[in-house]
């Protein structure tokens, strides 16, 4: 049986550079429930969070993000809000040994990853 996400589950800010990411993303949070929110880069992802904080509920953040690195924008969103759920992804190993990554509300999805694998660690962070 698949999960599905119900009408008062929070919104998912994904945070990734990469278009074709987003839009993979993006459509299978849909086909599970989640309403959306997409960022290119993390200067747009702060601004989407602070826009919609009290919506957002998970973030999935790419952790080798250009410019304004994961691991900073990590930092801002958690100092934004300690107790924010957070999915890093990334194909990067060293992510998983970052403090704020080992936090209770952050999880690491590692790349290439299933939709199976998305889903679950959605559902698994949001403690559904």
């Amino acid at each position: 049986m698949q999960p599905h996400a119900l009408r008062n589950d929070p919104v998912v800010l994904v945070i990734d550079d990469e278009p074709a990411v987003r839009k993979v993303i993006d459509r299978l949070l849909k086909q599970f429930g989640y309403r959306t929110l997409l960022a290119g880069n993390a200067a747009d992802g702060l601004r989407l969070f602070d826009q919609n904080s009290m919506e957002i509920g998970l973030v999935l953040l790419d952790w080798n993000l250009p410019g304004t690195s994961g691991k900073e924008t990590l930092a801002q969103l958690l100092k934004r809000r300690a107790d924010l759920r957070v999915v890093l992804v990334t194909g990067a190993i060293e992510a998983t040994t970052d403090e704020h990554a080992t936090q209770d509300t952050v999880s690491i999805l590692l790349k290439p990853f299933t939709p199976t694998e998305l889903m679950m660690a959605v559902r698994t962070v949001l403690g559904a």
